[in-house]
């Protein structure tokens, strides 16, 4: 088995497998990102994936169009996070609940929509979709090593890493990024200098829907070409510990999705490999076993931290 997957990282297999392992839940941890730096955690990023990712195979499916696809998962994303807002702000609902409830909805509501509109119970899957395309970068693709690493990889992934960099500079670099972490930290201190405390917050949540919208599209008209049965497997529970995980900045979260990217990638690989012994239950443990020594270490690191300020 060790020379098999050997053999995957010699020929850089277990790259491709990676980036497309890591794209949704650094996209998902990244919306996540944002809305808990408001002080609006937001948990229901599983539910939103799903429900984004129905809508854009539903729809791309139904016009032959990736980005109407994506446009339509993401949007539909964004408007159950104002939902979001709208009872855990204005109607002062727990936001937990509420993003527990979304994520019991967005199973319950997507088997639904699936069976009444294919007749289809376990999984959905389009003839000819037009999946989110390929990028093969002209001149680098037919070159060794350098060709596999940065060529023919979706456009989702390449967007991914492009949002990391937006993040950092919408965060630290503008006066929006200010009000967030002020609305995060002190929003009676923000509301008093004039800080819009409640348009700040919703803001928060819809750039969260978003981000989960996009990771949700990626699934189905990327990543695969099909909706599968909650297909999002507990994605948007790992980028919540992501989020965690890279200490609340882009760039951690970045490399907090590359390590859970890479359990899913051997995951996959060691699954793969013919006559392999070990069970697949065993297997696919591996994601949530990092998960957990992930957030043991982030305790003990907050502790440890804790320990030197006093």
């Amino acid at each position: 088995m060790l020379n098999a997957i050997w053999n995957q990282i010699v020929d850089l297999t277990i790259v491709v497998v990676l980036f497309r392992f890591m794209t949704p839940i650094l996209l998902a941890a990244l919306g996540g990102l944002i809305s808990d730096i408001a002080g609006v955690i937001n948990i229901s990023l599983e539910g939103l994936m799903l429900l984004s990712a129905f809508t854009s195979i539903a729809v791309c499916s139904g016009t032959g169009s990736w980005a109407l696809g994506i446009a339509a998962g993401a949007a539909v994303a964004v408007a159950v996070s104002y939902a979001i807002g709208f009872f855990s702000i204005r109607l002062k609902v727990d936001i937990i609940i509420a993003g527990f409830a979304v994520n019991i909805f967005g199973s319950g509501f997507t088997i639904f929509m699936m069976n009444k509109m294919y007749g289809q119970a376990g999984n959905y899957s389009p003839p000819d979709l037009h999946n989110i395309p390929n990028v093969n970068i002209p001149f680098l693709e037919h070159v060794p090593v350098i060709g596999k690493l940065l060529s023919g990889h979706s456009l989702m992934v390449w967007a991914a890493f492009i949002l990391v960099a937006f993040c950092v500079a919408l965060i630290y670099k503008t006066p929006y990024g200010v009000h967030l972490r002020a609305v995060g930290e002190a929003p009676d201190a923000a509301k008093s200098v004039g800080i819009p405390v409640r348009r700040v917050q919703y803001s928060a949540l819809a750039w969260s829907g978003l981000f989960a919208g996009l990771a949700g599209a990626y699934l189905s008209t990327g990543m695969t070409s099909m909706f599968v049965k909650d297909m999002t497997a507990g994605t948007g529970f790992l980028a919540l510990a992501v989020v965690l995980l890279g200490n609340r900045n882009p760039i951690g979260i970045l490399i907090g999705s590359f390590i859970f990217g890479l359990a899913s990638a051997v995951t996959t690989i060691v699954q793969t490999i013919p006559g392999s012994q070990y069970p697949t239950q065993f297997i696919q443990m591996i994601p949530y076993v990092v998960t957990i020594l992930a957030l043991v270490f982030f305790a003990l690191r907050k502790k440890r931290r804790h320990a030197l300020a006093v």
